[in-house]
């Protein structure tokens, strides 16, 4: 598709959410039942979780429930692979029959925001959702002035740590730095003392993927500024913000980061730890099943603790929402769906199911995520008990945690021209104030189009350097 006709693609959506209060589409719609009476149907969308009968499962019993808890309401259950959901959601409100309910990543949440897909839910939600979500989780969902989506199931980072590797430098999981600033200078003396053994201190997605931003924001620098006027403004030629830059792309070019690092998202961590080329990761304690399963040795090996973190000392959030699109014609029961999956009792449920991490205040201070000890621990396999202790030590780290991305429309085309520059400079020598400066006019240019940066505000940036209410 040309980029002409994408540009007409996506005015053609935005004109259907515009107009969707008045449209047709099946969404929201009623029937009648088989005995005459009148049915409302709804319609939730769901991001990969059938194919395990478990998750399918939980979200069957949390539909049944909510259908016994409101007469005459039916909900259609569609679950959609990650890769594909932007196409079909954006077929579906060009058609007039978007779904109620939708579940985001937090990486694609911002960008149907800004095609005015999901509608303000503080008028037809049943509770504060203050009360009930962790502050660095609902941030993400407020923009605007207004609540767009709930959060739902998080990820955050722990420390896998492989102490075989780590002892061949005279390092040890126990004396691991904790900011990515130490980390890497550690990883400099790791390759000193190894030498070219094809093994790494640790890696991090720079060009693909990227974790680059995320760790800017929480080092406490500002990619993004908010000028005098209240409006956005790229930020990214400030000297603190163009040595972070540096630090990390010397790193790279330095030979103390696999090439990997350049060229491959977030898969190359998982990979290479597996393969015991890498001796540290910072991921989800989820993953320890898979390196139990694959790599026993390496599992064996493995120590867990709390997650490197930037500056401000606070982890990085990764964000499932649920937000009601503006084609709905039932919000109130779309938005009390989307209530009671993300309640705490819903999540509790979810998280006793797969090893993901909740958004409720409730959940995370239960003592389903309480480190294992005395009667409990010694019931454990030792499987089971390693993974309590990573998701206790991570559910921990959720109270002072932050979605350390921006509330911002624009934000997924931002990220990519500043992946495409960087990958760009870190593979090709290029000067890295010259890359920054291509990436600040991209930005300036990305921001005036859209109004420049309308939806400004210290609200639409990570509140990482800001108190975060427990």
């Amino acid at each position: 598709m040309s980029m002409w006709r994408a540009w007409i693609a996506i005015a053609a959506v935005m004109l259907a959410w515009a107009i969707a209060p008045g449209c047709d589409g099946r969404t929201g719609g009623e029937s009648a039942g088989a005995g005459g009476e009148r049915t409302k149907s709804i319609e939730l969308w769901t991001l990969a979780l059938k194919g395990r009968p478990e998750l399918e499962d939980y979200v069957r019993g949390q539909i049944a429930a909510f259908e016994r808890a409101h007469a005459g309401v039916r909900v259609v259950w569609v679950d959609v692979p990650f890769r594909e959901v932007d196409r079909k959601l954006m077929a579906a409100a060009a058609a007039g029959r978007a779904p109620d309910v939708v579940n985001f990543s937090d990486k694609t949440y911002a960008r149907f925001v800004g095609l005015g897909a999901l509608r303000d839910l503080r008028d037809v939600l049943p509770g504060d959702p203050k009360a009930v979500y962790l502050p660095g989780a609902l941030s993400l969902c407020e923009m605007r002035g207004q609540t767009l989506a709930l959060p739902w199931y998080l990820t955050t980072q722990a420390v896998l740590a492989n102490e075989d590797l780590l002892s061949k430098a005279g390092m040890s999981a126990a004396t691991l730095p904790k900011t990515w600033r130490e980390l890497r200078e550690a990883a400099r003396a790791y390759r000193a003392a190894v030498g070219d053994d094809g093994t790494y201190l640790f890696s991090v997605p720079l060009g693909h993927e990227s974790d680059f931003l995320m760790m800017l924001f929480s080092d406490g620098l500002r990619p993004l500024t908010v000028g005098a006027d209240g409006r956005l403004r790229s930020n990214l030629m400030d000297p603190a913000v163009v040595a972070g830059v540096k630090a990390w792309v010397e790193l790279y070019r330095e030979g103390a980061l696999p090439r990997e690092a350049a060229t491959q998202g977030v898969q190359h961590l998982t990979d290479l730890y597996k393969r015991n080329r890498l001796a540290v990761i910072n991921f989800g304690p989820n993953f320890l099943n898979a390196i139990r399963q694959e790599s026993p040795k390496v599992y064996e090996a493995t120590r867990v603790g709390p997650a490197i973190t930037g500056e401000l000392g606070r982890g990085h959030i990764a964000v499932m929402v649920l937000g009601v699109t503006t084609q709905s014609k039932e919000p109130k029961l779309a938005a009390e769906l989307a209530w009671a999956l993300s309640s705490a009792e819903s999540q509790a449920e979810l998280c006793r199911i797969v090893p993901v991490l909740p958004s409720t205040r409730a959940t995370v201070e239960s003592d389903l995520f309480a480190m294992p000890t005395g009667e409990r621990a010694a019931r454990m396999t030792r499987p089971e008990l390693k993974l309590a202790q990573a998701q206790a030590i991570a559910a921990e780290s959720l109270k002072s945690a932050v979605a350390f991305t921006p509330s911002l429309a624009e934000w997924p085309d931002m990220r990519r021209a500043f992946e495409d520059r960087i990958k760009r400079a870190m593979l090709s020598g290029e000067a890295v104030e010259e890359s920054l400066k291509v990436i600040d006019e991209e930005w300036t240019r990305i921001l005036a189009a859209a109004g420049g940066g309308k939806e400004a505000g210290e609200g639409v940036l990570p509140r990482g350097d800001r108190s975060v209410e427990r």
